[in-house]
């Protein structure tokens, strides 16, 4: 009697192992003979090394890379930023390893590349860092942005390059019923099939993107977030899938002015500026190779205009080349909301008519079989004669000042730190207070290490905003604003230079470190400091910062 369950089981197990080898080894890439155009460039983008939570060094991701013939692969390794990561673009078997960071911020993860390697810590609130890698010139992603761990949180945020759609890595940890069980029985006969499997359409994060395209210029893009592993707990585990499985089921194709130059740090710049200009298209490669395609806008006074590009007027057309020996469907969209479907023949040209001003981004599936729903072609949009969005110069503010002629702040440090305050005095400007610091470690490998001015005096702050002041350095650096106000404590960062400026910062932008939200104007400010610590500079920093007309607006 007990053989028969038995023998059930097995039959079951049997069924399970046949359905999972026949589903897996029917799946096979479309073929696409095209060679990639001169001009295009194919690489991958979000990924970790053993510089932080990856399982491979730099030399196995490079020979993953070279062995798919990707062109470029974009570090992404966590830190603000990963300093190691950051200093690791190079060439290597025609493979190039631009290093950038995944930063982790305030309202979640953030990838950056193309920055200069500052000497402090970026800022965790996020726009702050989103401005700190623009000024350099750099782009920014807002990474895996709906993760059930690690979502982002702050959406009024501006200026940011663009959205990761689709990320593998977050899919798998979505689908971890299926990443733990059948995703290994697949890996096993087909990993292309196993992890494109993960892959669902990705109807939230486009509809975040086309809303942000009402406001600005931001482009899409296709993360793996691969760390040759899969968490199962913080302590184990799963080692796969490999770098290599992965490298064949998302990828970018930039379009670049001319060819990469040999200097690995001006090649990078070159795929960075490409990007930062939208002038690229994701593919799910592990459907087919996109070798080949194109997406532009055709002016109708012939001027071309690529992806990512401001068109100056309607009434031109939206262009298509289509090389592939099977169908597509090509779906059109318009400020979000579908405008053109059409079905492709094979190796087929599309112009389409554009007569309003808008929006227009686009869809490329595939015709028929099990994965026809997923975007495999996601380019980027072209903005047809949509107005500039305006910069707002920064508005003077005028405060109450909280120092007068007495000694307003003391200085407090770590044992081995040292500071000195001075107060300068000059006919006809206001009164500085001047901190030189240097920061060291009570011991090697210790990070207790910290410089503040302080004042620990209540303050009422009924009635006020924030804080207000004008700052510089003698370097740039970062520094901390922190108050406390009863058993809560407040903080954020701001950048001074070597030029006065004014920061204002009002309360509601404050991070809480601990207790509850920020309500100064209920009960006071009990204390607040200008601090510098391990959280926003590198043992043995050393400067002088400068503060004048300290107040609250």
């Amino acid at each position: 009697m007990k053989r028969k369950p038995l023998k059930l089981v097995f039959s079951l197990l049997g069924v399970l192992l046949v359905t999972v080898a026949f589903s897996s080894l029917s799946f096979k890439q479309k073929v696409n003979t095209n060679p990639l155009p001169d001009f295009y460039k194919k690489g991958v983008y979000h990924l970790h090394s053993t510089f932080s939570d990856g399982r491979g060094d730099i030399a196995a991701i490079r020979r993953a890379a070279a062995s798919q013939h990707l062109d470029f692969v974009m570090l992404t390794d966590h830190g603000r930023p990963n300093l190691r990561s950051s200093a690791a673009t190079g060439w290597n078997d025609g493979v190039l390893l631009i290093g950038a960071s995944e930063f982790s911020l305030h309202a979640g993860h953030l990838a950056a590349a193309g920055y200069r390697v500052p000497g402090y810590i970026f800022p965790p609130e996020p726009q702050e860092a989103i401005d700190e890698v623009g000024r350099d010139g750099g782009v920014t992603f807002i990474a895996h942005p709906l993760d059930g761990r690690i979502p982002w949180t702050d959406w009024r945020v501006h200026g940011f390059t663009g959205i990761e759609i689709v990320s593998l890595y977050q899919r798998a940890k979505a689908n971890l019923p299926y990443a733990l069980t059948l995703l290994p029985l697949h890996y096993l006969f087909n990993p292309d099939y196993a992890l494109t499997a993960l892959l669902s359409y990705p109807e939230k994060e486009l509809r975040i993107w086309d809303r942000f395209n009402r406001q600005g210029n931001y482009y899409g893009i296709y993360a793996l977030d691969s760390h040759a592993k899969i968490m199962v707990s913080k302590k184990s585990s799963l080692h796969f899938p490999s770098y290599q499985a992965t490298f064949r089921i998302l990828t970018i194709y930039v379009k670049l002015e001319h060819e990469l130059e040999k200097d690995p740090d001006r090649a990078a710049s070159a795929i960075l500026a490409a990007i930062g200009r939208g002038n690229f298209f994701n593919v799910i490669e592990s459907l087919a190779p996109a070798n080949g395609f194109e997406h532009y806008y055709r002016e109708n006074d012939g001027r071309r205009v690529d992806m990512g590009g401001q068109a100056r007027h309607p009434g031109g057309s939206l262009v298509f080349n289509l090389p592939f020996d099977f169908p597509t469907v090509v779906v059109i969209r318009k400020d979000g909301g579908v405008f053109k479907t059409i079905r492709a023949g094979r190796r087929q040209e599309l112009s389409i008519a554009v007569a309003q001003a808008g929006v227009y981004r686009s869809e490329i599936t595939l015709a028929s079989g099990r994965f026809k729903k997923l975007p495999w072609i996601l380019a980027n949009p072209v903005f047809v004669a949509m107005p500039a969005v305006e910069k707002k110069s920064p508005e003077t503010i005028r405060g109450t000042a909280l120092a007068d002629g007495r000694i307003f702040f003391l200085v407090e440090k770590n044992n081995r730190s040292s500071a000195a305050l001075q107060r300068l005095d000059q006919a006809g400007t206001p009164p500085v207070t001047a901190l030189a610091f240097t920061l060291r470690p009570e011991g090697p490998g210790q990070r207790d290490f910290w410089v503040a001015l302080a004042h620990r005096q209540t303050i009422s702050a009924s009635g006020y905003h924030g804080f207000v002041f004008e700052t510089r350095s003698s370097r740039p650096m970062r520094i901390w604003l922190q108050f406390r106000t009863g058993d809560a404590a407040f903080q954020h960062s701001f950048l001074a230079d070597s030029e006065w400026r004014q920061v204002a910062i009002p309360f509601s932008s404050f991070h809480c470190l601990h207790g509850g939200p920020p309500a100064p104007a209920a009960q006071g400010i009990d204390s607040f400091f200008f601090l510098i610590d391990n959280g926003n500079a590198y043992p043995n920093a050393a400067g002088e910062i400068f503060f004048r007309q300290v107040g609250l607006y």
